[in-house]
């Protein structure tokens, strides 16, 4: 197993790999189903549909609106009044009643903050000093309508694309500055209930306690991607899963949970409770992580590991879990023999993307022989 020597040795609590490799989307689709028309409304209009909540700006987004500096907005707001064009916009408009914005975030909260709010008074400008320091109420009229009038270019995703298709649009165009993780690609696509669960799951004292995640990777919605992982195999069985993207997979899970009855939403949150409660007292600090005989380090929490063990936990009965209880040096000794000598196994757990089948029935087998 030279690979578990190959490890860097820092204690850490989070992933191994640090950035995301872009995913390669090879589903098929029918183009004609994809369907992006261009607009040119004014940013009245756009600030208007903001104003009526008719223009999602995410507020409950990690990475949120308004991180920009006031500088930064103010050029934005000179580059409109000496008429330079600006980049466009893409917003995902499939929901007539709430639009969704996936590039321009930014630009538009600058716009919000200084033509609405009245919140921003113009900095550090290069062209127009004349300005500096005045809000947009102290403008003369003729640059408060330059920058109403304004008609930036729009693209509209409108009913009918694939939901693939939009996630690789949004990921497409996801590159100028800090990168947008999977996870906050998929908060922005499915809005609504799925969210809320998620977040409602993640500031659980079981998974907290269990998980103990950075606060820099929960900004990252690193919490959420490990539960939506669970909630995906929850609601379709590792068996049944089909050779699609692991993104697309996961996505379809939240769309899954925004059409649940409470009812539903309640027994889930108990099971996945119930499962972390239950990996936190038989492995403590190592639930989730690797394990090994061979390097006693402490390994990072794992996804592959998280799925595989959260929810076949989630699937035992009161009185299995019990047993497990008692026999959890036993059911520890038996995971750390299969990663140690199984090397199908150890490559499944080294890979969210790939061989599922393999981990989570040797999870399942692991548990059985336990149960014994």
């Amino acid at each position: 197993m030279t690979e578990l020597n190959n490890y860097n040795a820092q204690l850490t609590d989070e992933e191994d790999n640090e950035e995301e490799p872009y995913e390669k989307n090879t589903f098929q689709y029918d183009p004609e189903k994809i369907n992006i028309v261009t607009r040119e409304p004014t940013i009245e209009q756009l600030l208007r549909r903001i104003d009526q909540k008719a223009l999602d700006l995410a507020p409950d987004f990690q990475r949120q609106a308004n991180i920009w500096k006031d500088d930064v907005k103010s050029r934005l707001i000179e580059s409109i009044l000496i008429r330079i064009p600006l980049p466009a916009f893409y917003i995902d408009a499939t929901n007539e009643e709430q639009w969704l914005v996936v590039d321009g975030l930014q630009r538009l909260s600058a716009l919000k903050q200084f033509v609405s709010d009245k919140r921003l008074k113009l900095s550090e400008l290069e062209y127009l000093t004349n300005l500096e320091g005045k809000t947009y109420d102290e403008l003369e009229p003729r640059y408060q309508r330059r920058i109403l009038e304004t008609q930036p270019t729009v693209y509209l995703i409108e009913k009918g694309t694939p939901i693939e298709v939009k996630y690789n649009i949004f990921k497409r165009i996801n590159t100028g500055g800090v990168r947008l993780s999977n996870q906050e690609i998929r908060h922005a696509l499915n809005p609504g209930q799925a969210n809320k669960f998620l977040l409602k799951l993640a500031e659980s004292e079981e998974f907290r306690r269990v998980m103990n995640l950075s606060e820099s990777k929960k900004k990252r919605m690193d919490d959420r991607e490990f539960i939506t992982g669970f909630l995906a195999f929850s609601l379709t069985s590792y068996k049944d899963y089909k050779q699609e993207t692991r993104d697309a997979f996961l996505s379809k899970a939240l769309s899954k949970i925004n059409n649940l009855s409470e009812t539903e939403l309640n027994k889930i949150e108990a099971d996945f409770k119930r499962s972390m409660t239950t990996a936190f007292e038989i492995f403590g600090e190592n639930a989730f992580r690797k394990m090994s005989n061979k390097n006693k380090r402490k390994f990072p929490v794992n996804k592959s590991l998280f799925e595989a063990w959260s929810v076949n936990l989630s699937q035992l009965s009161d009185k299995e879990i019990k047993i497990l209880k008692e026999r959890k040096h036993k059911l520890i000794d038996n995971f750390i023999f299969y990663a140690d000598n199984d090397k199908e196994f150890f490559s499944s757990i080294s890979q969210a993307e790939n061989k599922i089948e393999s981990r989570f029935s040797t999870i399942e087998k692991i548990i059985q022989e336990v149960l014994k």
